[in-house]
Protein backbone atom coordinates (compact mmCIF):
# COMPACT_ATOMS: atom_id res chain seq x y z
CA UNK A 1 0.00 0.00 0.00
CA UNK A 2 0.91 3.52 -0.27
CA UNK A 3 3.85 4.70 1.95
CA UNK A 4 2.37 6.75 4.75
CA UNK A 5 2.17 5.25 8.40
CA UNK A 6 1.33 8.23 10.07
CA UNK A 7 -2.43 9.43 10.78
CA UNK A 8 -2.30 13.10 10.35
CA UNK A 9 0.02 12.39 7.13
CA UNK A 10 -2.21 10.46 5.32
CA UNK A 11 -5.02 12.88 6.56
CA UNK A 12 -3.17 16.10 4.46
CA UNK A 13 -2.35 13.56 1.71
CA UNK A 14 -6.31 12.56 1.32
CA UNK A 15 -7.21 16.50 1.56
CA UNK A 16 -5.07 17.18 -1.10
CA UNK A 17 -6.15 14.22 -3.29
CA UNK A 18 -9.54 14.70 -2.77
CA UNK A 19 -9.20 18.76 -3.85
CA UNK A 20 -6.90 18.35 -6.62
CA UNK A 21 -4.66 21.64 -5.37
CA UNK A 22 -4.57 22.88 -1.85
CA UNK A 23 -2.93 25.59 -0.13
CA UNK A 24 -1.19 25.16 3.40
CA UNK A 25 -3.85 27.65 4.82
CA UNK A 26 -6.63 25.17 3.66
CA UNK A 27 -5.32 22.61 4.75
CA UNK A 28 -3.94 24.24 8.35
CA UNK A 29 -8.26 25.20 8.51
CA UNK A 30 -9.25 21.31 7.62
CA UNK A 31 -7.08 19.99 9.76
CA UNK A 32 -6.91 22.54 12.90
CA UNK A 33 -3.17 21.23 13.00
CA UNK A 34 -0.68 24.11 13.67
CA UNK A 35 1.56 25.86 11.13
CA UNK A 36 5.10 23.83 11.66
CA UNK A 37 3.26 20.50 12.18
CA UNK A 38 1.96 20.85 9.19
CA UNK A 39 4.73 22.24 7.23
CA UNK A 40 6.94 19.13 8.60
CA UNK A 41 4.02 16.91 7.12
CA UNK A 42 4.38 18.60 3.95
CA UNK A 43 8.16 18.50 3.53
CA UNK A 44 8.01 14.39 4.35
CA UNK A 45 5.41 13.65 1.85
CA UNK A 46 7.14 16.10 -1.10
CA UNK A 47 10.43 14.08 0.29
CA UNK A 48 8.75 10.77 -0.62
CA UNK A 49 7.49 12.22 -3.90
CA UNK A 50 3.52 12.00 -3.06
CA UNK A 51 3.12 15.57 -3.78
CA UNK A 52 5.06 18.37 -5.09
CA UNK A 53 3.98 22.37 -5.60
CA UNK A 54 1.41 22.68 -8.48
CA UNK A 55 1.52 26.70 -8.59
CA UNK A 56 0.32 29.79 -6.73
CA UNK A 57 -3.04 30.73 -5.35
CA UNK A 58 -4.81 34.17 -5.41
CA UNK A 59 -3.92 36.50 -2.84
CA UNK A 60 -6.15 37.88 -0.18
CA UNK A 61 -8.05 41.10 -0.60
CA UNK A 62 -5.12 42.62 1.77
CA UNK A 63 -2.96 41.63 -0.75
CA UNK A 64 0.65 39.85 0.52
CA UNK A 65 2.74 36.51 -0.52
CA UNK A 66 0.68 34.54 -3.41
CA UNK A 67 -0.21 31.00 -0.90
CA UNK A 68 1.70 28.29 -2.83
CA UNK A 69 -0.74 25.35 -3.40
CA UNK A 70 -0.01 21.59 -3.47
CA UNK A 71 -1.56 18.56 -5.20
CA UNK A 72 -0.87 14.91 -5.51
CA UNK A 73 2.48 13.75 -8.20
CA UNK A 74 0.61 12.03 -10.89
CA UNK A 75 4.10 10.69 -12.00
CA UNK A 76 4.61 8.56 -9.17
CA UNK A 77 2.79 5.72 -10.58
CA UNK A 78 -0.10 4.04 -11.39
CA UNK A 79 -2.60 1.64 -10.27
CA UNK A 80 -5.28 -0.61 -12.63
CA UNK A 81 -8.75 -1.35 -11.67
CA UNK A 82 -10.91 -4.28 -13.21
CA UNK A 83 -14.34 -4.33 -12.87
CA UNK A 84 -15.26 -8.55 -13.35
CA UNK A 85 -18.92 -9.05 -14.58
CA UNK A 86 -20.65 -12.22 -15.87
CA UNK A 87 -20.59 -10.59 -19.24
CA UNK A 88 -17.56 -8.72 -19.70
CA UNK A 89 -14.48 -7.12 -17.67
CA UNK A 90 -14.05 -3.31 -18.10
CA UNK A 91 -10.22 -2.08 -16.71
CA UNK A 92 -9.12 1.31 -15.91
CA UNK A 93 -5.93 2.93 -15.96
CA UNK A 94 -5.31 5.95 -13.03
CA UNK A 95 -2.48 7.62 -11.99
CA UNK A 96 -1.75 8.39 -8.48
CA UNK A 97 -3.63 11.72 -8.80
CA UNK A 98 -7.02 9.80 -10.15
CA UNK A 99 -6.63 11.13 -13.38
CA UNK A 100 -7.24 8.32 -16.10
CA UNK A 101 -4.74 6.99 -18.33
CA UNK A 102 -6.72 4.68 -19.93
CA UNK A 103 -9.90 2.87 -19.57
CA UNK A 104 -11.29 -0.45 -21.88
CA UNK A 105 -14.32 -3.33 -22.45
CA UNK A 106 -13.10 -6.83 -22.58
CA UNK A 107 -15.03 -9.83 -23.72
CA UNK A 108 -15.38 -12.24 -20.55
CA UNK A 109 -17.51 -15.42 -19.81
CA UNK A 110 -17.06 -17.16 -16.42
CA UNK A 111 -15.45 -20.65 -16.77
CA UNK A 112 -13.39 -23.02 -14.46
CA UNK A 113 -10.98 -21.14 -11.71
CA UNK A 114 -7.97 -21.55 -13.95
CA UNK A 115 -9.33 -20.13 -16.81
CA UNK A 116 -10.91 -17.18 -15.48
CA UNK A 117 -7.35 -16.69 -13.92
CA UNK A 118 -5.91 -16.75 -17.21
CA UNK A 119 -8.30 -14.45 -18.84
CA UNK A 120 -8.36 -11.57 -16.06
CA UNK A 121 -4.14 -12.54 -16.27
CA UNK A 122 -3.94 -11.34 -20.47
CA UNK A 123 -6.61 -8.28 -19.86
CA UNK A 124 -3.64 -7.02 -17.32
CA UNK A 125 -1.40 -7.19 -19.89
CA UNK A 126 -3.11 -6.04 -22.62
CA UNK A 127 -3.68 -3.11 -20.75
CA UNK A 128 -0.54 -2.78 -19.69
CA UNK A 129 0.82 -3.05 -23.31
CA UNK A 130 -1.93 -1.00 -24.59
CA UNK A 131 -0.96 1.89 -21.98
CA UNK A 132 2.54 2.04 -22.73
CA UNK A 133 3.61 2.26 -19.50
CA UNK A 134 6.49 0.68 -17.97
CA UNK A 135 5.45 -2.04 -15.95
CA UNK A 136 7.36 -1.23 -12.74
CA UNK A 137 5.40 2.59 -12.92
CA UNK A 138 2.34 -0.02 -11.55
CA UNK A 139 1.65 0.24 -7.85
CA UNK A 140 -1.12 -1.96 -7.46
CA UNK A 141 -3.84 -4.28 -9.17
CA UNK A 142 -7.05 -3.93 -7.50
CA UNK A 143 -10.33 -6.12 -8.81
CA UNK A 144 -13.43 -5.43 -8.08
CA UNK A 145 -16.31 -8.70 -8.15
CA UNK A 146 -19.55 -9.45 -7.38
CA UNK A 147 -20.42 -11.49 -4.37
CA UNK A 148 -18.89 -12.03 -0.89
CA UNK A 149 -15.24 -11.12 -0.16
CA UNK A 150 -13.66 -11.22 3.34
CA UNK A 151 -12.89 -7.65 4.39
CA UNK A 152 -9.29 -9.35 6.28
CA UNK A 153 -8.25 -11.68 3.40
CA UNK A 154 -9.87 -10.82 0.96
CA UNK A 155 -10.37 -13.57 -0.72
CA UNK A 156 -13.59 -13.98 -2.57
CA UNK A 157 -15.94 -16.48 0.21
CA UNK A 158 -18.62 -16.78 -2.93
CA UNK A 159 -19.49 -15.35 -5.71
CA UNK A 160 -22.78 -16.86 -7.96
CA UNK A 161 -21.90 -14.82 -10.75
CA UNK A 162 -18.56 -16.42 -11.43
CA UNK A 163 -19.37 -19.47 -9.69
CA UNK A 164 -16.38 -19.38 -7.08
CA UNK A 165 -16.01 -20.15 -3.81
CA UNK A 166 -13.41 -19.72 -1.35
CA UNK A 167 -10.79 -18.66 -4.06
CA UNK A 168 -8.09 -16.49 -3.35
CA UNK A 169 -7.55 -14.74 -6.44
CA UNK A 170 -5.37 -11.59 -4.70
CA UNK A 171 -2.49 -14.07 -4.33
CA UNK A 172 -3.08 -15.90 -8.31
CA UNK A 173 -2.71 -12.39 -9.73
CA UNK A 174 0.08 -10.91 -7.17
CA UNK A 175 2.38 -13.94 -8.01
CA UNK A 176 1.55 -13.48 -11.92
CA UNK A 177 3.01 -9.78 -12.04
CA UNK A 178 4.57 -9.71 -8.70
CA UNK A 179 2.49 -6.53 -7.89
CA UNK A 180 0.54 -6.12 -5.07
CA UNK A 181 -2.85 -6.91 -5.49
CA UNK A 182 -6.17 -6.36 -3.98
CA UNK A 183 -10.06 -8.18 -4.52
CA UNK A 184 -13.57 -6.17 -3.20
CA UNK A 185 -16.85 -6.32 -3.81
CA UNK A 186 -17.79 -4.30 -6.94
CA UNK A 187 -20.82 -2.25 -4.56
CA UNK A 188 -18.26 -1.52 -2.24
CA UNK A 189 -15.76 -0.39 -4.68
CA UNK A 190 -18.32 1.98 -6.03
CA UNK A 191 -19.17 3.64 -2.99
CA UNK A 192 -15.35 3.99 -1.89
CA UNK A 193 -14.71 5.44 -5.77
CA UNK A 194 -17.62 8.08 -5.38
CA UNK A 195 -15.52 9.12 -1.81
CA UNK A 196 -12.62 9.47 -3.44
CA UNK A 197 -13.17 10.48 -7.25
CA UNK A 198 -15.84 12.77 -6.72
CA UNK A 199 -14.80 16.50 -5.92
CA UNK A 200 -16.25 17.57 -2.51
CA UNK A 201 -16.73 13.99 -1.61
CA UNK A 202 -14.99 13.96 1.61
CA UNK A 203 -17.77 16.20 3.70
CA UNK A 204 -20.23 13.36 3.38
CA UNK A 205 -19.95 11.28 6.18
CA UNK A 206 -22.39 8.47 5.38
CA UNK A 207 -23.43 8.02 1.87
CA UNK A 208 -24.99 4.63 0.08
CA UNK A 209 -24.00 3.90 -3.85
CA UNK A 210 -26.88 1.59 -5.08
CA UNK A 211 -26.74 -0.21 -8.80
CA UNK A 212 -29.48 -1.60 -10.20
CA UNK A 213 -28.78 -4.78 -12.33
CA UNK A 214 -31.13 -4.56 -15.14
CA UNK A 215 -31.18 -8.35 -15.89
CA UNK A 216 -32.07 -9.81 -12.93
CA UNK A 217 -33.31 -6.96 -11.23
CA UNK A 218 -31.02 -6.92 -8.11
CA UNK A 219 -29.72 -4.43 -6.26
CA UNK A 220 -26.15 -3.89 -5.24
CA UNK A 221 -25.13 -1.68 -2.04
CA UNK A 222 -21.93 0.07 -0.94
CA UNK A 223 -22.14 1.99 2.11
CA UNK A 224 -19.99 4.01 4.01
CA UNK A 225 -20.37 5.61 7.73
CA UNK A 226 -18.51 8.17 9.28
CA UNK A 227 -16.19 8.67 6.10
CA UNK A 228 -15.20 5.09 6.16
CA UNK A 229 -16.34 1.68 4.35
CA UNK A 230 -18.80 -0.53 6.01
CA UNK A 231 -18.13 -4.00 5.14
CA UNK A 232 -19.36 -5.67 8.40
CA UNK A 233 -17.78 -8.85 10.35
CA UNK A 234 -17.69 -11.28 7.13
CA UNK A 235 -18.02 -9.39 4.45
CA UNK A 236 -21.80 -9.40 4.53
CA UNK A 237 -22.96 -5.77 4.86
CA UNK A 238 -24.98 -4.11 1.56
CA UNK A 239 -25.90 -7.87 0.83
CA UNK A 240 -29.41 -7.19 1.35
CA UNK A 241 -32.31 -8.79 -1.14
CA UNK A 242 -33.03 -5.79 -2.11
CA UNK A 243 -34.93 -7.00 -5.81
CA UNK A 244 -36.94 -5.10 -8.03
CA UNK A 245 -38.72 -6.22 -10.87
CA UNK A 246 -36.03 -6.87 -14.14
CA UNK A 247 -35.72 -4.21 -16.76
CA UNK A 248 -37.55 -7.14 -19.41
CA UNK A 249 -40.44 -7.59 -17.64
CA UNK A 250 -41.04 -3.89 -17.02
CA UNK A 251 -41.17 -3.06 -20.52
CA UNK A 252 -43.35 -6.01 -21.31
CA UNK A 253 -45.83 -4.62 -18.82
CA UNK A 254 -45.51 -1.05 -20.36
CA UNK A 255 -46.07 -2.27 -23.82
CA UNK A 256 -49.51 -3.73 -22.59
CA UNK A 257 -50.63 -0.14 -22.71
CA UNK A 258 -47.94 1.93 -24.85
CA UNK A 259 -49.17 3.78 -27.77
CA UNK A 260 -47.52 2.47 -30.90
CA UNK A 261 -47.47 6.06 -31.86
CA UNK A 262 -45.77 7.61 -29.03
CA UNK A 263 -42.74 4.58 -29.29
CA UNK A 264 -40.18 5.28 -31.12
CA UNK A 265 -37.63 2.60 -29.41
CA UNK A 266 -36.64 0.32 -32.26
CA UNK A 267 -37.10 -3.95 -31.92
CA UNK A 268 -39.80 -3.47 -28.77
CA UNK A 269 -41.20 -6.86 -29.63
CA UNK A 270 -37.81 -8.12 -28.15
CA UNK A 271 -37.62 -6.81 -24.69
CA UNK A 272 -35.19 -8.28 -23.56
CA UNK A 273 -32.38 -6.72 -26.25
CA UNK A 274 -33.30 -3.66 -25.47
CA UNK A 275 -30.65 -1.59 -22.43
CA UNK A 276 -31.28 1.55 -19.89
CA UNK A 277 -29.25 3.38 -22.64
CA UNK A 278 -31.26 2.86 -25.41
CA UNK A 279 -34.57 4.08 -22.94
CA UNK A 280 -32.27 7.29 -22.07
CA UNK A 281 -31.45 7.66 -25.37
CA UNK A 282 -35.18 7.41 -26.26
CA UNK A 283 -36.86 9.35 -23.78
CA UNK A 284 -35.01 12.14 -24.63
CA UNK A 285 -36.37 11.29 -27.91
CA UNK A 286 -40.12 11.91 -26.48
CA UNK A 287 -40.19 8.58 -26.72
CA UNK A 288 -43.20 7.57 -24.24
CA UNK A 289 -42.69 3.97 -23.82
CA UNK A 290 -38.90 4.44 -22.85
CA UNK A 291 -39.97 7.52 -20.63
CA UNK A 292 -42.99 5.14 -18.99
CA UNK A 293 -40.23 2.17 -18.35
CA UNK A 294 -37.80 4.21 -16.34
CA UNK A 295 -40.61 6.14 -14.46
CA UNK A 296 -41.27 2.90 -13.42
CA UNK A 297 -37.90 1.82 -12.41
CA UNK A 298 -37.27 4.80 -10.61
CA UNK A 299 -40.26 4.41 -8.32
CA UNK A 300 -39.87 1.23 -7.90
CA UNK A 301 -35.74 2.02 -7.06
CA UNK A 302 -37.34 4.99 -4.68
CA UNK A 303 -39.70 2.02 -2.80
CA UNK A 304 -36.11 0.38 -1.82
CA UNK A 305 -34.09 3.41 -1.05
CA UNK A 306 -36.85 4.81 1.74
CA UNK A 307 -36.43 1.73 3.59
CA UNK A 308 -32.46 2.19 3.22
CA UNK A 309 -32.55 5.51 4.54
CA UNK A 310 -34.74 4.08 7.84
CA UNK A 311 -31.96 1.98 8.56
CA UNK A 312 -28.74 4.40 7.62
CA UNK A 313 -30.15 8.14 7.04
CA UNK A 314 -27.24 8.65 4.97
CA UNK A 315 -25.99 11.82 3.56
CA UNK A 316 -25.84 11.28 -0.03
CA UNK A 317 -27.28 8.16 -2.22
CA UNK A 318 -25.22 7.63 -5.65
CA UNK A 319 -26.59 6.19 -8.50
CA UNK A 320 -24.10 3.84 -10.31
CA UNK A 321 -24.21 0.87 -12.45
CA UNK A 322 -26.04 1.14 -16.02
CA UNK A 323 -28.72 3.29 -14.48
CA UNK A 324 -25.85 6.30 -14.02
CA UNK A 325 -26.45 6.53 -17.99
CA UNK A 326 -29.79 7.99 -17.48
CA UNK A 327 -27.78 10.91 -15.62
CA UNK A 328 -30.00 13.71 -13.80
CA UNK A 329 -33.00 12.16 -15.64
CA UNK A 330 -33.01 9.56 -13.40
CA UNK A 331 -31.75 10.96 -10.16
CA UNK A 332 -34.83 13.48 -10.49
CA UNK A 333 -37.48 10.80 -10.76
CA UNK A 334 -36.00 8.96 -7.99
CA UNK A 335 -35.56 12.02 -6.26
CA UNK A 336 -39.33 12.82 -6.53
CA UNK A 337 -41.16 9.84 -5.68
CA UNK A 338 -38.87 9.25 -2.59
CA UNK A 339 -39.98 12.44 -1.23
CA UNK A 340 -43.64 11.63 -0.95
CA UNK A 341 -42.36 8.23 0.35
CA UNK A 342 -40.65 9.64 3.04
CA UNK A 343 -43.33 12.33 3.71
CA UNK A 344 -45.68 9.92 4.32
CA UNK A 345 -43.74 7.41 6.35
CA UNK A 346 -41.75 10.72 9.31
CA UNK A 347 -44.80 12.76 9.89
CA UNK A 348 -41.77 15.40 10.52
CA UNK A 349 -39.64 17.66 8.08
CA UNK A 350 -36.55 15.60 7.49
CA UNK A 351 -33.62 16.60 5.52
CA UNK A 352 -33.52 14.60 2.28
CA UNK A 353 -30.21 12.90 1.60
CA UNK A 354 -28.64 13.97 -2.05
CA UNK A 355 -29.14 11.89 -4.94
CA UNK A 356 -27.10 12.19 -7.78
CA UNK A 357 -25.29 9.99 -10.06
CA UNK A 358 -21.51 8.88 -10.34
CA UNK A 359 -19.61 10.82 -13.06
CA UNK A 360 -17.59 8.10 -14.17
CA UNK A 361 -20.91 5.97 -15.14
CA UNK A 362 -20.39 2.50 -16.23
CA UNK A 363 -16.59 2.66 -15.60
CA UNK A 364 -17.60 3.69 -11.80
CA UNK A 365 -16.86 -0.04 -10.10
CA UNK A 366 -13.57 -0.53 -12.24
CA UNK A 367 -12.30 3.05 -10.86
CA UNK A 368 -13.08 2.89 -7.37
CA UNK A 369 -11.73 -0.60 -7.38
CA UNK A 370 -8.30 1.85 -7.84
CA UNK A 371 -9.03 3.34 -4.74
CA UNK A 372 -8.53 -0.27 -2.88
CA UNK A 373 -4.68 1.30 -2.83
CA UNK A 374 -5.55 4.41 -0.73
CA UNK A 375 -8.38 3.25 1.82
CA UNK A 376 -5.81 2.99 4.30
CA UNK A 377 -5.54 6.36 4.30
CA UNK A 378 -9.04 6.84 6.15
CA UNK A 379 -7.66 4.66 9.12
Amino acid sequence: MIPIKEPSHKRVFSLIRAQRKASGAMLAKQTMMQPSSLVYILNSLKDKGLICVSGHGDSTARGGKRPVLWEVNSNYGNILGLEVMRHGIRAVLVNLAGEIILKAEKDFTPDKPEKIVARIVQIIDEMIGESGISRNKLLYISLAVPGIVDPYSQKIVYSYGLKLKNFDLKTRITEAFDIPAGIINDANAGVIGDQWFTSGSLANSNSLYIAYNPLAGGIGLGIIINKKLYTGSNGLAGEFSLRITALKDIIEEKLKTADPARTSIPNPDKPGSIQLSDLYTYANNQCELSKAVLTQVCQLLAKEISKLIGLFDPDKISIGGDLSICEQMCCSEIHKHLKTILQNDYPFEMTMPKIDYVRSKVFAVAIGATALYLTNLSN
